[in-house]
């Protein structure tokens, strides 16, 4: 019960408190108010008939809301409720013409009749409350029904009619000479028991609130009830009281059905069509419908921006002209329209070789799908949803391009192993070896090993660039550089020979970073010549110490011409001579880490008695591992055993 009053408005308990504050002072100051009305006794009847109207009509908008709305609900409860309203309603009125005063109707007025009919009006209605809401039925009863119901309801009134017109000479008398009855008070006072019951109920805080108006109307119908039973004249001002009351409990009555079959439907219909739009402007596909003329009767946001129309320009027209074309973009005719072909035989159609027209005029392909839109079986229009098939198709061709590319990079990469295995003569020996990791599929690094007898010729080059370009130019100098490597000569003039050839057969763009080294085992003299390579790294095993050797010589293809010197040292037993490209060394800008530093690192870390392959993986791999940030360019390193 508390929380029922938490849940009222300032004004419902404001208005409350009046009602009551009112209705006290209406039983208390009766010489006052007697002396209030008394202007207004001469039209008695005339207000009265206005009161009465006023809840003829609330009865009869019950039941005409009911019988409407019976359809959507099936509710046994409901129907009962409203059609027993239409019995109220004729009581009622028939109350109203026999009241004492109106014109003469089937008999002449008086007060007996139309107290008989006020009492079978109240009755019937507080026995509708007695079942709606104390007793309410559960069940769901068919279309069919609502015809026998309501018509027993007037046959119920017009039983009532009768016996009261054709008996009431025989009837108990009801009003008297100092106002009601015992037995006219008894009748209100079950009617104000059934009411308290059904106020009880309500106020209950476990009842549906949305009974809450139902408490409201038995509350004023009470009061008007109470009323009823302490005037003592029929012109007196407590009846006009009790009718006043009365309307006000029929206005809640008539408040529920405003929120039950006005506003909460409207309300739930708003938001499903809501719910609806959002979900219809929610999906990626252009959707929208048409009538059986072939209008647009909605459109999503979707189809708006893939056909470049606002929705007013759409809506009501028929789209087929403005936007269903060939591929060419002339009209299409409607027999081969598949919205139309739906349209008149009501089949789901689904195709992917349409095409519309955007407002500018382009023309863009389309995925297009047809259904028909149903109501009771009959179709009453045809959706249409669509999806623009251009990213899609532009997607497909990037793929097969992509495939073909990535056919011709698996033969680029096999020539570039065929060379590879071509080169490796060196296998065979322990004091040398080498590992070229690419950082992609295609390798822009490249070396070479060529063992003559005792002389040991080594080249490690960076193509500038890297992928398809970078492994195009390292084909280029491997043929060169085995044509320079068929003949001895000092590593400087096989980069002057190299630089020339670069510089006249590669782009403008490009250059090739080149180092050539000859090691003579017998005499262990080393003679090296850098083209803007990285500086060669010499391991002094006897003293522990690592001393980096280089010519800084230009690079390769720069000037065609470069000159290029050579220079020599000897090797101690144990010393290594470690070439290698930038990938191997490279670090971030942002790291302070020197590329250097960590390759010395790796080779202390590295187990130097292996031969001269595994030791260059070996050390290849501690470098990766000390790296602080992720590998970006190809990794080539070559290391000599003295």
């Amino acid at each position: 019960m508390i929380a029922f009053f938490q849940s009222l408005t300032l004004s419902t308990r404001l208005l409350v408190l009046i009602s009551v504050f009112f209705f006290t002072a209406l039983n208390l100051q009766v010489d006052f108010f007697t002396t209030l009305y008394e202007p207004f006794r001469a039209n008695h009847v005339a207000i009265h008939s206005i009161l009465e109207v006023a809840s003829i009509f609330v009865a009869l908008a019950i039941a005409l809301h009911g019988w409407i709305s019976f359809r959507e609900t099936m509710s046994a409860n409901w129907l009962l409720f409203s059609a027993m309203f239409v019995a109220v309603a004729v009581l009622d009125a028939l109350h109203t013409v026999t009241f004492e005063g109106m014109p003469y109707f089937i008999i002449d007025s008086n007060s007996l009749v139309a107290a008989w009919f006020w009492i079978a009006a109240r009755l019937t209605e507080s026995i509708i409350f007695l079942v709606v809401v104390l007793f309410p039925l559960k069940s769901r009863v068919k279309l069919f029904v609502r015809n026998y119901v309501y018509l027993l309801a007037l046959l119920y009134a017009a039983s009532m009619a009768f016996i009261i017109f054709k008996y009431h000479a025989d009837l108990p008398l009801l009003i008297g000479e100092r106002g009601p009855t015992s037995l006219k008070n008894g009748f209100e006072y079950v009617t104000m028991i059934i009411h308290a019951a059904v106020l009880i109920k309500v106020m209950s805080s476990k009842f549906d609130m949305n009974f809450r108006d139902f408490s409201f109307a038995s509350f004023y119908l009470i009061l008007s009830s109470w009323l009823f039973t302490s005037y003592e004249a029929v012109t007196e001002y407590r009846n006009m009281a009790g009718h006043v009351f009365k309307v006000l409990g029929y206005y809640y009555l008539l408040k529920h059905i405003y929120h039950r079959e006005i506003e909460k439907p409207y309300t739930e219909l708003h938001n499903l069509s809501a719910r609806h739009k959002l979900l219809l402007n929610s999906v990626a596909e252009g959707i929208y419908g048409i009538d059986k003329e072939g209008k647009v009767t909605f459109i999503n946001d979707s189809a708006i921006k893939m056909l470049g129309y606002r929705q007013e320009e759409i809506v009501g027209l028929d789209l087929h002209d403005l936007i269903h074309c060939t591929s060419e973009g002339q009209c299409l005719s409607k027999t081969a329209c598949l919205a139309w072909q739906t349209s008149y035989d009501g089949k789901s159609r689904i195709s992917k070789d349409q095409f519309f027209q955007h407002r500018d005029g382009h023309v863009f392909p389309v995925s297009m799908k047809t259904e028909p839109m149903l109501e009771n079986g009959e179709q009453r229009g045809t959706v249409i949803t669509f999806y623009d098939l251009s990213r899609e198709l532009a997607f497909d061709a990037l793929q097969r391009e992509k495939k073909e590319i990535d056919l011709e990079l698996q033969l680029a990469v096999k020539l570039q192993e065929s060379l590879s295995m071509q080169q490796r003569k060196w296998k065979l020996l322990e004091d040398v070896g080498a590992v070229s990791v690419p950082y992609r599929a295609l390798n822009g690094d490249f070396y070479s090993i060529v063992p003559q007898g005792d002389l040991l010729m080594m080249a490690i080059a960076d193509i500038s660039g890297k992928g398809v370009p970078a492994a195009i130019q390292k084909s280029m100098m491997v043929y060169a550089l085995e044509d320079f490597n068929s003949r001895y000569e000092e590593p400087h003039d096989v980069l002057t020979s190299m630089n020339s050839f670069v510089h006249d057969y590669t782009s403008d763009y490009s250059f090739v970073t080149l180092t050539m080294a000859n090691y003579n085992k017998a005499t262990r003299l080393f003679s090296y010549s850098t083209g803007g390579h990285e500086p060669i790294i010499w391991y002094k095993a006897g003293i522990d110490e690592f001393i980096n050797l280089h010519t800084r010589n230009p690079a390769l293809g720069i000037m065609a011409d470069s000159i290029y010197t050579t220079h020599s040292v000897e090797l101690e037993p144990n010393d290594l001579i470690i070439l290698y490209t930038d990938g191997v060394t490279e670090c971030k800008e942002d790291d302070a880490s020197d590329g250097i530093d960590l390759l010395h690192r790796a080779v202390m870390k590295a187990d130097l008695s292996l031969p001269g392959e595994l030791l260059a993986k070996q050390v290849l791999e501690r470098v990766n591992e000390l790296r602080p940030s992720d590998i970006h360019d190809d990794q080539t390193i070559l290391i000599l055993k003295a």
